[in-house]
């Protein structure tokens, strides 16, 4: 959440301001004595009782029932800034309970998966759109860009850059 100082109150520029800021992906929460709080829409979290994303892109998680809602969890809300604590609140188990099931039905963590399904989305941006690293760092969840880069090139022993030119050479 973030609180905006508006030093002209005049009517007409208030609502231009929220319009931009609307357009712009906030959401006005609150507006009085000329501080305007806002939060960006995509920072609430998404339940599995929410409507769900498309069925076409093929999922890069296992089909295990028992994890389905954990799943669901991670590919509704990767984007954000979630952790393993998020994820085991949402599905309704302890850190610990949950780190031991996903762990043990599939070999790695929450985190992992995380992870994983956050480079898969930054790969197909890199590939489908000429957003920059950094934009695509922030689209799918990063606050901390170098976080990315040190995760992208663990995954695929490349950097994120040269990994589209290797990917766009081998298209052409």
């Amino acid at each position: 959440m973030s609180n905006i100082l508006l030093i002209d109150e005049h009517p007409d520029t208030k609502n231009l301001l929220m319009k931009c800021l609307e357009t712009a992906g906030f959401e006005v929460i609150i507006t009085e004595n000329g501080l305007v709080n806002v939060q960006l829409v995509h920072q609430k979290l998404s339940t599995t009782t929410e409507s769900k994303k498309s069925s076409t892109q093929k999922s890069i998680f296992p089909s295990i029932p028992r994890l389905s809602e954990v799943f669901e969890f991670i590919e509704l809300n990767y984007h954000q800034s979630i952790r393993l604590k998020e994820v085991a609140q949402a599905v309704g188990y302890s850190s610990a309970y949950l780190t031991d099931l996903v762990r043990r039905l599939t070999g790695k963590t929450v985190n992992n998966w995380i992870i994983e399904r956050r480079i898969a989305e930054a790969s197909t941006l890199l590939l489908e759109t000429n957003d920059s690293v950094d934009e695509i760092a922030l689209k799918v969840g990063y606050q901390n860009i170098n976080h990315f880069y040190c995760q992208f090139r663990d995954y695929y022993q490349n950097t994120p850059r040269a990994w589209r030119e290797v990917q766009r050479c081998k298209v052409a």
